[in-house]
């Protein structure tokens, strides 16, 4: 018994240390549960089927692996015109060196597969009965920005590692926006595989109200997506830079004291939601330094302190739970100042 004493001081003591305090102590104490069982994952490289193909005989290569690759080659293999396409992508020039760099990036599964897998193993604990696709595909897509990086159905999931270089050169060249250029790190593949789990599994429609209501929901989001895969970096998390989550930090007391003060917590309206709740380069009401989405990154916060408040809570009650207002007074939720 002293033993566990002991340990759970020097835990605490390391997180101080960090500039984390007992009640963010408890919110992680949440989140290092045991994981379930992965189910046996099959991995399919798309990207490196497609552009080894002998391009004199395409049709008939493409053909030959139809069968294997129907998310990609679901169509009409026998009209030109789909054939035509498929060819001009595999032959062309930006896409194989899309393909270059993906595969320098990901020369083999190991960090693909483990970053599914725990997201896998965390969504079973919580969700068991829930049967996950064992399927996955990867691909370069192209970085087409009006497509995710992530698909997720009933029977497979899609992963576009071409999403995912590590801050490459390729996103400025092809004018990708700065903001989302932060959220090309490799772990941003597990936070987008965890969202996109919770939008086919966990998801509930829900009337949008008042500004407060919206912002506890986007933190319940991100806590979802924080517990499927506890080891990424806040930043990570919410797609911020460094120096971004470093403005966010030294200025909740700051964000919170205009939202209660202004009374805006209870705002209703388009306008209201774009400000703290849209995505975009930075919030332009308080700092070109600022992020966009505050009210998510106040949110989270806000969650976290419910989460550490509230022994009893479980992470599926608290999805299920739509009583917003009731999560916020129930939270104690003290910004730092």
């Amino acid at each position: 018994m002293k033993k566990n004493s002991i340990l759970f001081l020097l835990i605490c003591l390391v997180y101080s240390l960090s500039g984390c305090g007992h009640k963010e102590c408890e919110y992680k104490r949440h989140l290092d549960v045991k994981v379930g069982q992965a189910p046996q994952l099959v991995f399919h490289r798309y990207e490196d089927v497609l552009f080894n193909l002998d391009t004199a005989n395409f049709q008939q290569e493409l053909m030959r692996i139809q069968q294997d690759y129907k998310p990609f080659l679901g169509g009409d293999l026998t009209n030109p015109a789909a054939v035509k396409y498929l060819k001009d992508f595999a032959t062309d020039s930006y896409c194989i060196s899309m393909y270059g760099k993906v595969k320098k990036a990901f020369p083999n599964n190991k960090e693909i597969e483990e970053m599914v897998s725990e997201v896998y193993q965390h969504f079973n604990y919580y969700y068991p009965d829930i049967q996950l696709p064992t399927t996955i595909f990867t691909c370069v897509s192209g970085i087409s920005l009006d497509n995710g990086s992530v698909i997720v159905s009933d029977d497979y999931v899609v992963l576009s590692l071409d999403w995912f270089l590590d801050h490459d050169e390729v996103y400025e060249q092809i004018g990708m926006p700065v903001y989302m250029q932060h959220r090309t790190v490799k772990q941003y593949l597990a936070r987008e595989l965890g969202l996109q789990l919770y939008l086919r599994y966990v998801y509930q429609w829900r009337k949008q109200t008042n500004l407060l209501d919206e912002m506890v929901n986007a933190g319940k989001i991100a806590y979802f997506v924080e517990a499927m895969c506890p080891s990424i970096s806040e930043e990570t998390l919410l797609g911020y830079s460094p120096e971004q989550m470093q403005w966010a930090n030294e200025n909740e007391g700051n964000i919170w004291a205009d939202l209660v003060g202004n009374q805006r917590l209870y705002e209703t309206g388009l306008e209201m939601y774009r400000t703290f709740l849209s995505d975009g380069p930075f919030t332009q009401e308080y700092s070109n330094e600022a992020p966009a989405r505050l009210g998510e990154f106040i949110g989270l916060h806000i969650v976290r302190s419910y989460i550490s408040a509230n022994e009893d809570v479980t992470l599926q009650n608290m999805m299920r739970n739509n009583d917003l207002q009731g999560i916020f007074q129930k939270s104690n939720y003290k910004p730092k100042k």
